[in-house]
């Protein structure tokens, strides 16, 4: 039998409304300017991970072209070498080799000394850049001329001329004096002499003169040249005899330019050089900016 208070009770039911929760995510209104930083952030991460991946993308690239290189050019003798490379590209001239860094790789010489500075040696569009021999000199060197200049980006990897910065060690350069550069049928050996840098703006001092009138003159150069060296290294040279230069950007101060520069060794001096008694200069001559970044007074002025 029913409870007399059944029907009271589905009635009761009928009468009680259930209301769904509600979805105040769903309710909730995202204002436009907020979806407009979302629609950037997206963006922004995207573009972000593309840059990143072709960055590293063209890291690997251009190490595989060095790698592939390296094999053509020891695979045979120097000068065959060089002319295979030049085959892809005829602003290919050289080869330069610095023991314990990565400066093993071909050296091109444009029509000026800018397109090589974003072009690989292949003539390709690349951050990387080659090493080049300066738009107004030759390997075999011009009139009077002795002393030929080589640029080459400094990279953060050590690639191109990023490991240059290791010359201003001392135990880096007493145990790498040396620098190897082939041209044609020849293999010539240079002795760093003098590591420095300079104001690429100014023309207080000119580290690539080759050209001197007479003795008196060179002199003159190298007292210089050896006074702003920040290491002293006890390599001689003299007057007619020829150099090599090597430059790359540096840190230092806005315009900053790093500065290597060797001079030629026949066989003998090869054997016979000995840089265990070089130095560290404790007080090289700078440009005026080195002086000016560091806030200190210029003793030289």
């Amino acid at each position: 039998m029913a409870s007399k208070h059944s029907k009271s009770f589905f009635d009761f039911k009928k009468s009680v409304h259930v209301t769904a929760p509600q979805n105040n995510l769903a309710q909730t209104r995202i204002s436009l300017p907020f979806k407009i930083i979302i629609f950037v952030f997206i963006v922004s991460l995207v573009l972000s991970a593309v840059f990143v991946g072709r960055y590293f993308i063209e890291g690997v690239s251009h190490q595989n072209l060095l790698s592939d290189t390296k094999e053509v050019f020891y695979s045979a003798s120097s000068d065959k070498a060089i002319k295979t490379l030049a085959q892809d590209n005829p602003d290919i001239k050289g080869w330069l080799k610095i023991d314990n860094t990565q400066i093993d790789c071909v050296v091109c010489q444009g029509e000026d000394n800018e397109f090589y500075t974003n072009h690989n040696q292949l003539g390709k569009k690349s951050r990387y850049g080659a090493l080049f021999l300066s738009a107004n000199d030759t390997f075999a060197r011009k009139g009077n001329d002795r002393n030929i200049v080589i640029f080459g980006n400094n990279m953060n990897d050590g690639a191109m001329f990023g490991a240059l910065k290791q010359y201003r060690n001392l135990e880096f350069y007493k145990q790498n004096p040396c620098i190897q550069l082939y041209y044609g049928d020849k293999c010539e050996n240079y002795m760093v002499f003098a590591i420095m840098l300079v104001d690429s703006t100014t023309q207080d001092y000119d580290f690539a003169k080759g050209n001197f009138t007479d003795k008196d003159d060179f002199k003159s150069w190298y007292k210089e040249t050896c006074k702003r060296s920040i290491i002293n290294t006890t390599v001689p040279t003299a007057y007619g005899e020829e150099l090599l230069t090597l430059v790359t950007s540096a840190d230092d101060f806005d315009g900053a330019q790093l500065v290597i520069i060797a001079t030629k060794l026949d066989e003998w001096d090869a054997s016979h050089t000995d840089v265990t008694n070089a130095t560290v200069n404790p007080k090289p001559k700078h440009d005026q900016a080195w002086y000016d970044e560091k806030g200190l007074e210029n003793p030289y002025k």
